[in-house]
């Protein structure tokens, strides 16, 4: 266990998952919380810069064991702890990065021209000088004509800048005077400097952390903050090195589809001829058994008759549409860590699909729920590489579309997967119909086209139902 610069990769500590063909599974297990290791970190106290370093995870002991040993482990962890939320964390000046606080900016005024970020509104802190790598999921800048204030700066999200302020790597002040003279006009090399030290308490004052979590921390719906489970959430992923960004309120697939088109008449000819193209529906009579008798070779014709009830079919644009509710909408998007071609202006397609649930204000999602929650997200089908019955476990569990709930209980976050899954398109009896099962002469009932020729010539191999119970 060791420590990073702030400076560096966001957490280095956290690899990218292992390739395994059910990947999904392997992401999902590191998004569980960690245990921090304080005891090495405040071994860290002697030495210099120690501000910049960031806890990794440790180990912990599940189950208490009564020795002694165990209980001053304990306890030595507890004084660590203790050692560390008294240690006072300072900035260095070659690293030190401030922002400011204008909560009401881009809600009383729009950029110039047509722009693409949808949770400009949202955005209450700008950063005044960007640097590290922080920045590759991190804020945005407002694209606009450069004349105006404000068009060219990066701004942070409320998580956004509560997170950093606790990673040390921002430092948040109130603004005493206006943003153009903050954070003047661009200039064509790039943004303009001020001319205020770190020293300038004229220019504005600088916010501890009770007082930006006052500032950035709310209730839901409350423009330009956050709540505090969606916080916990966000830090807990960020701090296991995903990549995660806020999703927009308005999703892609929004919660109305199209409307069906009105039925159209049919002649007299053709409602006949409907009952006779029909061949494939199975009809049943109002009594007797589901499955006539009879003798069957293949077990298509036998699940056939058994499909009373339609099964689930899942489509791009469903035929039913239910209204997504708070709080079960998709809150985050996720992506894995690993690589450096992650853009956040252009992201990809994200890994996970995060929607973030408070036990204290809600209880276990209802059908209805679900359904709009997994309607609002795209089809995501399974990975082509898992065909063949061997991945069928996979394809069942990641289904076509999926959301992880973030469960928050008191601070402690756990995943639940939601899955649309489509056990109707698992057609297992069809494996064994394509081997041969249903030809007649086949060899100990067909095991293979082409090897007919033998026992099994002739003896009326097949499926045989008697009054319903075959």
């Amino acid at each position: 266990m060791s420590f990073d610069d702030d400076d560096e990769d966001d957490n280095p500590a956290a690899e990218p998952p292992s390739q395994t063909p059910n990947g999904a599974s392997t992401a999902e297990e590191a998004m569980e919380d960690g245990v921090p290791d304080y005891r090495l970190f405040s071994s860290m106290f002697s030495k210099n810069n120690v501000s910049s370093k960031g806890i990794r995870k440790g180990e912990k002991d599940f189950e208490s064991h009564g020795t002694q040993a165990q209980e001053n482990t304990l306890e030595a962890s507890r004084q660590a702890l203790d050692d560390v939320l008294r240690y006072s964390r300072v900035h260095r000046h070659e690293s030190w990065i401030r922002a400011w606080y204008f909560p009401d900016w881009w809600t009383q005024q729009r950029p110039d021209g047509s722009p693409d970020d949808p949770l400009l509104h949202e955005r209450v802190v700008v950063v005044e000088h960007e640097r590290g790598n922080w920045m590759r999921d991190i804020g945005r800048a407002v694209s606009g004509h450069k004349d105006q204030l404000g068009v060219g700066r990066l701004w942070l999200l409320p998580e956004e800048a509560l997170y950093l302020i606790e990673r040390g790597t921002v430092d948040i002040w109130w603004p005493d005077k206006e943003l153009g003279v903050l954070l003047p006009r661009r200039v064509d090399s790039g943004p303009a400097r001020n001319q205020f030290g770190p020293d300038d308490y004229d220019a504005g004052v600088p916010l501890t952390v009770e007082a930006a979590y006052s500032l950035l921390v709310g209730y839901e719906g409350e423009c330009g903050k956050t709540t505090l489970p969606k916080f916990q959430v966000y830090t807990h992923l960020k701090r296991a090195g995903f990549h995660v960004m806020r999703a927009p309120t308005n999703p892609e697939f929004g919660h109305m589809g199209p409307s069906p088109p009105p039925p159209c008449s049919q002649s007299l000819w053709q409602w006949l001829f409907s009952l006779v193209s029909r061949q494939d529906t199975p009809r049943h009579g109002s009594y007797g058994p589901l499955v006539q008798q009879g003798l069957y070779r293949a077990y298509r014709p036998i699940y056939q008759q058994l499909a009373v009830i339609p099964r689930h079919i899942p489509s791009v644009h469903p035929e039913e549409h239910h209204l997504v509710q708070e709080p079960f909408r998709v809150h985050f998007h996720v992506w894995k860590p690993g690589g450096n071609a992650f853009s956040k202006k252009n992201p990809p397609a994200p890994d996970f699909r995060v929607s973030v649930a408070d036990t204290a204000d809600s209880g276990l999602p209802t059908l209805e729920q679900i359904e709009a929650l997994l309607e609002s997200t795209p089809l995501n089908l399974p990975n082509p590489a898992w065909q063949g019955p061997g991945k069928l476990y996979q394809r069942l569990k990641h289904g076509h579309r999926n959301v992880l709930v973030a469960v928050v209980d008191r601070g402690l976050v756990n995943f639940m997967r939601f899955g649309e899954a489509a056990f109707g398109e698992e057609r297992l009896f069809e494996r064994f119909d394509s081997r041969g099962g249903g030809t007649r002469g086949g060899k100990k009932g067909g095991r293979g086209p082409g090897r007919g020729r033998g026992r099994g010539r002739g003896r009326g191999r097949g499926i045989r139902t008697n009054g319903g119970r075959g």
